[in-house]
């Protein structure tokens, strides 16, 4: 990996458990070793910087709001189009880049929750229509120079990830819902890969247990 390699910003896209913090620390560590500056922000193009590896160590106030979410789901979920759409708008105005340094984030929650709602609304890619502002949403990421990484993986993967997660005792309410329905699990991981590769430009990369440098590559942050 080198500067020439290296986007001003790399937004890494997944679902629960697809390894979007494994993958960020793999960049992380490689940047670091090749002199690259990088600063980590999570959640969104303009939180705040966060050196976080991982993100199974949630507090109990994050882990009611995700049980309340998910609890409340039938009550919001037409709606949660329009409130993504506006968080991602939000987020890109507020957006600023660090003087001499790239930027990684890892995961974004408005995007994340765009597909959830999708794939409980929808269940082919061929059925979705986004509205206009949703589309214009999401081609303003792709207007500040991102390039944007959107991983996809078995549901088998996903079992296996959730059952050692259950041995740290690590196991969230997300964790949880995700691995409950492999149809729906598949679906909404479906739907945010074709909303990343359709809109954002995003390479898509199979993280069926790849190895560090695999994952580069797949990346596309290995060539010379």
């Amino acid at each position: 990996m080198n500067t020439n390699t290296f986007p001003p910003t790399l937004l890494i896209l997944g679902t629960d458990m697809a390894g979007k913090d494994h993958c960020a620390n793999v960049v992380a560590d490689a940047a670091q070793a090749a002199g690259i500056a990088l600063q980590r922000r999570r959640g969104a193009l303009s939180a705040r910087p966060n050196q976080q590896r991982s993100s199974e160590d949630k507090g109990i106030i994050r882990l009611w709001l995700e049980w309340a979410f998910l609890v409340t789901l039938p009550l919001h979920c037409r709606l949660l189009p329009l409130l993504t759409t506006l968080l991602i708008l939000r987020d890109v105005r507020r957006f600023r880049r660090p003087d001499q340094a790239s930027v990684l984030v890892v995961s974004h929650t408005a995007i994340r929750l765009l597909a959830f709602a999708l794939g409980h609304l929808f269940f082919r890619v061929e059925d979705i229509h986004l509205p206009a502002l949703t589309v214009r949403a999401l081609q303003a990421i792709t207007a500040t120079g991102t390039r944007t990484v959107v991983l996809d993986i078995d549901h088998a993967v996903r079992a296996q990830r959730l059952a050692q997660r259950g041995d740290r005792g690590t196991v969230d309410y997300f964790d949880r819902y995700m691995g409950k329905d492999p149809q729906r699990s598949e679906r909404i991981e479906e739907f945010l890969v074709w909303i990343g590769t359709t809109y954002l430009g995003a390479v898509r990369v199979e993280n069926n247990n790849l190895s560090d440098a695999e994952l580069l590559a797949a990346m596309g942050l290995l060539r010379n």
